[in-house]
C-alpha cells in the first residue's frame, strides 16, 4: 500500500524539520508500499531556504504553493503519485508505526470496499503556558481525540488522515471559496467523501503529536474561535441535514435576559432590575460552573472562567455573520457530524438547558419577592 504525504506550511521551518525527521526514520521502517513526501509550502527568505534544505535533507519534495491552506492541500492532491494520500499538519511528529497502522486499517477496504479512510490520533505535547490552559476546558481540542471515541467518524480534521486519492477527485477536494485562508474546508471536505458513500474508519493506533507552540497565545486562540466559529455558520447552511434543533446556548440566554431587564429598568427609571440582573449573572456562573465540576472533577475556576469566555467567542461569531445574514435562526440550531457525536453531547446539553430554566426561575421569584417586600 503506497502512500503520498501530502504536508502543507507557512514559516515553519524549525517544525517542518522535526516532522521530516520523525517521517524519515517512519518510511524507513514502512515495508508494505513505496511513500513520498510533499511539502507545499508559501514562506519566503530565510524560512524557504531553511525549509528547502529540510526536505532535501530528509528526502522529500519542495513545491511552492499559494497562501490557502486549502489550494495547498488540493495541489498536494494533484501532484501525488501514489493510491493513498496522507494529510498531515507541519506541527506535528509522528509516532513509529503511523504509516504501518494506517494501511492496516485502509486493507479492510478488500472486505469493505467502502471503507477507503482512516482517521487517526492527534496528541499535544510541549510546554503547558497560559493559552493552554485555558483552551483545555473549552471544546476546541474535542476532534483531535475522536480517533479513541467512535468507530467511524462523519468528518475529521486535516491532519493525520488518509484517504484513497481517486475518491478525493471524484468529490471535487477541498472547498477553495470559503472565507479566510483556513478552517472548516477539512470539515466540508470529509463529510463530502463520507456523504458520498465512503467510510472513514478510525485508527488509533496511528498516532501524530502536535506541538502545543501554535497554541499557545492569545491570538492563536481568538483566531480559531472566530474563524471556527464563523465556518460553522456557512458549513449548516451548506448541509441542512447537519442542523441539531436545540433551545438557546448560554451566551444567547444571556443575552435575552439582559435585553428584557435593560428595557425593565429603562422603563421603571430604576437601577433595582439590573441589580437582580447581575445577581442572575452570579447565579447561572456559578450553577454552570457546578455543572462542569459534577461532570469533570476538579477544576481551575481562573482558567475556566476564561476559557467559557472564548468558548463565548466562538458563538458570538457565529451569531454576528448569522446576523449580517439576516438570519435568526441560527440562535436555534447546533452542529454534529455523525450519531456518534451527537449521543455523546446529547445529554449534556439537556442538562445544561435546564439550568437556564432553573435560573430564570429563581430569578422570577425573585423579584416577586421583593416587589411584594416593597409594596
Amino acid at each position: 500500500m503506497d502512500f503520498s504525504i501530502v504536508i502543507p506550511t507557512w514559516n515553519r521551518s524549525k517544525l517542518v524539520d522535526a516532522l521530516l525527521k520523525s517521517l524519515y526514520e517512519e518510511r524507513r521502517s514502512y515495508t508494505d508500499g513505496k511513500t513520498e513526501v510533499l511539502i507545499v509550502d508559501s514562506s519566503r527568505g530565510e524560512e524557504k531556504a531553511s525549509i528547502v534544505e529540510s526536505c532535501s535533507k530528509y528526502d522529500a519534495q519542495y513545491i511552492e504553493g499559494d497562501d490557502s491552506v486549502r489550494k495547498k492541500r488540493n495541489k498536494g492532491i494533484d501532484l501525488a503519485k501514489y493510491e493513498y494520500i496522507l494529510f498531515i499538519d507541519s506541527d506535528v511528529t509522528v509516532r513509529p508505526g503511523l504509516l504501518r497502522s494506517h494501511a492496516a486499517t485502509l486493507s479492510e477496504g478488500a472486505s469493505n470496499p467502502r471503507i477507503t479512510g482512516s482517521f487517526g490520533l492527534t496528541e499535544f505535547v510541549g510546554k503547558k503556558k497560559f493559552w493552554w490552559k485555558v483552551i483545555e476546558y473549552t471544546s476546541f481540542l474535542d476532534s483531535f481525540g475522536f480517533a479513541k471515541q467512535m468507530p467511524f467518524v462523519s468528518w475529521t480534521i486535516g491532519n493525520n488522515v488518509a484517504f484513497r486519492r481517486d475518491e478525493l477527485l471524484r468529490i471535487g477536494k477541498f472547498e477553495e471559496n470559503f472565507p479566510f485562508k483556513l478552517g472548516g474546508d477539512d470539515l466540508d471536505m470529509t463529510y463530502r467523501y463520507t456523504k458520498a458513500g465512503n467510510l472513514i474508519k478510525t485508527t488509533p493506533e496511528a498516532v501524530t503529536y502536535h506541538s502545543r507552540e501554535t497554541w499557545n497565545s492569545h491570538k492563536a486562540v481568538n483566531d480559531r474561535a472566530k474563524r471556527w466559529g464563523t465556518m460553522e455558520y456557512h458549513i449548516l447552511k451548506r448541509y441542512p441535514e447537519l442542523v441539531h434543533r436545540r433551545l438557546p446556548m448560554t451566551g444567547d440566554v444571556a443575552a435575552l435576559v439582559t435585553c428584557v431587564v435593560g428595557i425593565l429598568s429603562l422603563i421603571r427609571q430604576s437601577f433595582v432590575p439590573l441589580v437582580f440582573l447581575l445577581a442572575w449573572y452570579l447565579l447561572l456562573y456559578f450553577m454552570m460552573y457546578g455543572h462542569y465540576v459534577r461532570n469533570n472533577g476538579k477544576t481551575n475556576l481562573f482558567f475556566w472562567t476564561i476559557a467559557m469566555f472564548q468558548q463565548w467567542k466562538y458563538r458570538f461569531w457565529r451569531m454576528m455573520i448569522s446576523l449580517r445574514k439576516l438570519d435568526f435562526s441560527f440562535a436555534f440550531k447546533g452542529q454534529y457530524f455523525g450519531i456518534y457525536h451527537m449521543k455523546s453531547d446529547y445529554q449534556n446539553s439537556v442538562k445544561k438547558t435546564w439550568l437556564y430554566y432553573y435560573s430564570i426561575f429563581i430569578l422570577i421569584i425573585s423579584m416577586v419577592i421583593y416587589k411584594f417586600i416593597t409594596r
